[in-house]
């Protein structure tokens, strides 16, 4: 008896615990129910079109998570954008099942003249739940289970640890696109020539 009621309480408070992460993370909820991430890098000595052609850069060399299908690329608006995916971020074992969870994601990167706002936008999480006897696909959005959507008590323990892996991979992805801004930014022509 009291081993149940210390495991609820360690339970709990992981909960807790868990939450509390999530909820001084910085992300929105959009009014199509996607997950966006973003962020604003300020002060780059850098015009619009080296802001863009940066990004774009970026969008069709970058292989360290993911390998991106460029769907919007807009050197007029300053706006480029690559679809992505990361592959199995959170395996997961909940008697019976084994989860494989991927999560498809957008990258977009808006240029101003010396800023750029970073943004990735999650819709889903896909994957495969498996058992012995089936494999099952997964396709649930992510708005609409824990820790986002408190109400839902469906699948909690697995989402509950899988969102923050992650934002945490959204969070690498975001700092690399500033690294490479960043980079750029400190080249300047050699006037001297």
């Amino acid at each position: 008896m009291k081993r149940r009621l210390l495991g609820a309480i360690i339970a709990t408070l992981l909960s807790l615990s868990i939450q509390a992460q999530i909820k001084g993370q910085d992300y929105i909820v959009d009014k199509n129910g996607d997950v966006v991430i973003s962020k604003i890098v300020e002060t780059l000595a850098m015009q619009k079109n080296d802001i863009y052609s940066t990004s774009l850069k970026y969008i069709e060399d970058a292989y360290k998570d993911t390998k991106y299908k460029i769907v919007i690329n807009s050197s007029e608006k300053g706006i480029v954008a690559g679809e992505g995916e990361y592959l199995q971020f959170h395996e997961a074992n909940y008697f019976p099942y084994s989860y494989f969870l991927n999560a498809p994601f957008l990258l977009r990167v808006e240029a101003k003249d010396g800023r750029a706002r970073i943004s990735i936008v999650l819709s889903f999480y896909t994957g495969k739940r498996s058992n012995i006897n089936e494999t099952i696909d997964i396709h649930d959005r992510i708005s609409e289970f824990q820790p986002i959507n408190e109400n839902q008590d469906e699948r909690r323990r697995l989402y509950n640890k899988a969102f923050p892996v992650l934002y945490q991979k959204c969070q690498k992805t975001l700092n690399e696109v500033e690294e490479s801004l960043k980079a750029m930014n400190t080249l300047t022509p050699d006037t001297d020539w």
